[in-house]
């Protein structure tokens, strides 16, 4: 089963125009076609959390709409945990790209769930600070797939490679940037200790 759309075929064109191989691509979707709903449940809450998480950064939201923050922080950490598991039920369970693949998924899958729950500890604590940081390093976690994406094109226009290898180098380098770049963010706002 393939996925249909201007952006499915947009995707399998890109990649046979670059290197010639749409196995991989073929693979990929296989496996989130063929699970419908674990697909919705990755997907849908992931994209809440990146939506809707923005609107927790907002120090004017925070401060004018205080039970909101509170309520919608309650919602997206349920989403990106619902998300973050399905992510890891793909990379780590039914992985297309091998040991590459499983490892850096199960790294960020587990990252991301601890960043937010020692998110949701500290706030618990009223460490607002900690939970602040955490919640950045949760954030930055799920925007990394926007910057694997962008380092997929870069790295099949570069340097073609086989598209397994694509993949985990993609994997890992676009959450290694992300999330090092929210480290150096956040390393001159974090308190000591």
């Amino acid at each position: 089963m393939q996925p249909r759309g201007a952006i499915a075929e947009m995707q399998r064109d890109t990649l046979r125009a670059i290197n010639g191989d749409e196995n991989l691509l073929l693979q990929y979707e296989a496996r989130f076609a063929t699970r419908p709903a674990m697909t919705l449940l990755h997907v849908v809450p992931g994209a809440l959390f990146l939506s809707l998480g923005l609107l927790q950064f907002s120090s004017r939201i925070r401060s004018r709409y205080i039970r909101f923050h509170r309520w919608s922080g309650r919602v997206l950490m349920a989403v990106v945990v619902i998300s973050g598991i399905a992510g890891l039920y793909f990379g780590v369970v039914i992985p297309v790209a091998g040991f590459g693949e499983v490892s850096i998924i199960a790294l960020v899958g587990v990252f991301l769930i601890v960043a937010v729950v020692r998110g949701f500890l500290a706030i618990r604590r009223g460490d607002v600070a900690r939970h602040r940081e955490w919640m950045i390093r949760a954030f930055a976690a799920c925007l990394a797939a926007g910057t694997i994406r962008v380092i997929v094109g870069i790295s099949q226009l570069w340097m073609p490679m086989p598209p397994a290898q694509t993949m985990v180098i993609s994997f890992w380098t676009g959450w290694v940037i992300t999330l090092g770049a929210a480290e150096l963010w956040l390393r001159p706002h974090s308190l000591p200790g």
